[in-house]
Order: C-alpha cells, then sequence, then structure tokens
C-alpha cells in the first residue's frame, strides 16, 4: 500500500529540496558568468597615470584657517602640485578663495592659477583675478599677492573696479585690516579715475 503524503512530509521534504535548488541555481550562474577584464575596468588610462605618479598632483585641495583678528580664509583649488624648478612652492590651478570677516562681510577672489611657498602663508594669484566683496563691488586685475596669515593683498598693476555706483580705475590696489577693529578695507591708489554713473 503506498504511503499518503501528509502535510508535515511535505514541509521535511522542501526543506531538503528548496536549499539543494538554490545551490544548483548559484553553481550555474558562476559557470555561465561573463569573464571580466581587470585592465579596461581601470578608469584612468595610462598616460594619466603616469603624469600624476610623475607630477604628485593633488586633485581639490582645500585650506581653511583663522587671522588673529578673528577673519576666515579658506583657499581651495581645481589641482596643486610642486614645482619641478622649486619643489619648495606649489602651483594651483582654478583658485578660489573667501575672506569672511568678523563683521558679515565676505570678499570672494577667483584667478586662473597661483603660486605658494610650502608654508603656506601667500599666494600669488595670476590670470583674470576676480575679486566679488558683498558691499557690490566686482574688480578685476592681472596678478595679485594675497597674505593668508592676516587677510591681506596688493595687486601689482592696474585694476578696475565695477559697483553700483560706477567704475573705478586705478594703477594698484590694497586690500588690508585696518582702525581699531581691524576691518578689512580696500585701498586704491595711483591714478585713480572713478566714473559715475547716476541712478534713476
Amino acid at each position: 500500500m503506498a504511503r499518503r503524503l501528509t502535510y508535515s512530509n511535505l514541509v521535511a521534504a522542501l526543506k531538503v529540496l528548496l536549499p539543494l535548488t538554490a545551490l544548483g541555481i548559484l553553481s550555474t550562474l558562476f559557470l555561465i558568468s561573463k569573464k571580466v577584464d581587470l585592465e579596461s575596468a581601470i578608469p584612468f588610462a595610462d598616460v594619466e597615470l603616469e603624469k600624476r605618479l610623475r607630477d604628485r598632483q593633488i586633485t581639490a585641495p582645500y585650506i581653511s584657517g583663522q587671522t588673529r583678528d578673528g577673519h576666515d580664509i579658506t583657499l581651495t583649488s581645481a589641482t596643486a602640485h610642486p614645482d619641478i624648478d622649486d619643489p619648495s612652492r606649489i602651483i594651483a590651478e582654478q583658485v578660489g578663495a573667501l575672506i569672511s570677516t568678523t563683521d558679515g562681510t565676505e570678499i570672494t577672489v577667483r584667478a586662473k592659477a597661483g603660486e605658494m611657498s610650502s608654508t603656506f602663508n601667500e599666494v600669488e594669484l595670476d590670470g583674470n583675478v576676480e575679486i566679488v566683496t558683498s558691499a557690490g563691488y566686482t574688480i578685476t586685475t592681472d596678478t595679485m599677492l594675497f597674505g593668508l596669515e592676516d587677510a591681506r593683498a596688493e595687486t601689482a598693476g592696474h585694476v578696475v573696479a565695477e559697483s553700483a555706483i560706477g567704475t573705478l580705475e586705478a594703477g594698484r590696489m590694497a586690500l588690508r585690516p585696518s582702525g581699531e577693529n581691524n576691518e578689512i578695507y580696500l585701498f586704491f591708489t595711483k591714478g585713480v579715475r572713478l566714473v559715475y554713473t547716476p541712478q534713476n
């Protein structure tokens, strides 16, 4: 006489059959899986890897600090690497700086390139230097020396400043703390010329 298949027998059989089926499916996946080419999976080209190793390049470096007077300074760049001719100097590309003063004023600086010493005391900005202040000034020049210890900056030559009152041109410009509270001021010197634009 054939044995009847009870509920408990069915459960016991499935406990053995289902794990065996799962193991069989997994082994089949590994057997027929596509071979992975590890060399083609590397996201960097050989030339780029060689350049990074040779130049010792850093991507997106970030420096942040505070001056003795409490002004916050942040310096960033797209890339940075040591100078081949002078390893004590660092060359950066697409440099940006932000000065947040104690009175709430913000000054943003951007430049195509910059060079700084290994002590990080100052950075020499070069190439389409742009200074934007929260007071409404947009200043452009060719090169500028930017101090990181006490929020000082000085241009090497001619500057053009656009503001709500008009266009100002000068032979040089300096940014430095002044007064009893060491607030940050802009100083324009050497042939200052203002073209006033009346407001409606």
